[in-house]
């Protein structure tokens, strides 16, 4: 692997992204280089390069980079994004791709940089400090996502995990997202596929961090009396313009949602251990 520089201009990512998947930019134009690299990779140039120069600056511990990683380490910050993305069906597949060693396409050697993305959460996901005159801060809502089956300790399957969107074991996360700019908030998770939305509320704390006045939008999943000073749901009582201002928040909820499910690695049943579906999802949620 040849020495990379620390930091990137747009162009050397763009060039490098192409490079490692030998796809020839001869005779294209720029435009159609980026379509080639979005399509390889789910992300433009720019933010990519933006989230590399993040983990060579950063001094979150799980995210932090060795000397040697800053020089040398691109390639498989690249290769973590292909990963995340088209999620190939083995070791042997992506280690062809990206012309390099299968030991490094597998294992440890490939979700420490998952886990260095997922790591700049700490920078990117954060309630605003001061937040605006609005009445409505943000809406919240879940995500299942679809994982392999999970033994109980007494049966094959634990029924806990099973969510009623799969009839299937699932992991579940509770999402929080602004609605006057395209900023997350928040997330909790993973908890079981079977776990109430509004048990996670609860045990998420989120509505203990909500200014005093504000209240977050929710559907209709998440309607008690505990909390109904915080959570405005769809209310026939409402005019139509504050019932179709929910709406459209709940829609971006839904496309934020769908968003994350773009990335194979969150689209198709997880093969990998539980364990590491904490990392992939909130790596991809970093990337969004």
């Amino acid at each position: 692997m040849q020495n990379e520089e620390v930091f990137l201009e747009v162009p050397d990512v763009l060039e490098k992204g192409l490079q490692y998947l030998a796809i020839q930019r001869q005779g294209r134009s720029k435009a159609q280089q980026v379509v080639q690299f979005h399509k390889h990779y789910g992300s433009d140039p720019l933010p990519i390069g933006t989230m590399w120069f993040d983990l060579t600056a950063t001094t979150i511990p799980q995210s932090t980079l060795t000397e040697e990683e800053k020089m040398r380490g691109f390639k498989m910050f690249m290769v973590a994004h292909y990963f995340l993305w088209v999620r190939p069906k083995n070791a042997h597949v992506l280690a062809s791709r990206f012309q390099m060693c299968e030991r490094n396409a597998r294992g440890a050697h490939l979700w420490v940089w998952i886990g260095r993305i997922a790591g700049l959460l700490k920078k990117v996901i954060k309630f605003p400090r001061n937040p605006g005159p609005e009445k409505y801060y943000g809406s919240i809502d879940g995500v299942d996502l679809d994982a392999n089956e999970t033994k109980h300790h007494r049966f094959n399957v634990d029924p806990g995990y099973c969510s009623h969107k799969f009839n299937h074991c699932a992991v579940k996360y509770q999402i929080v997202l602004s609605v006057h700019s395209p900023q997350c908030y928040g997330i909790f998770g993973p908890k079981r596929g079977g776990e109430n939305d509004k048990t996670l509320l609860e045990e998420s704390g989120v509505l203990e961090n909500l200014p005093r006045g504000k209240v977050f939008i929710v559907d209709r999943g998440y309607i008690n009396q505990r909390n109904k000073d915080k959570l405005s749901w769809p209310n026939p009582y409402d005019s139509e313009e504050v019932n179709n201002f929910k709406s459209r928040a709940r829609l971006r909820h839904e496309t934020f949602n769908g968003r994350l499910k773009n990335f194979k690695i969150l689209s198709e049943r997880f093969q990998h251990n539980l364990d590491k579906h904490q990392h992939a999802f909130l790596a991809v949620a970093v990337i969004i």
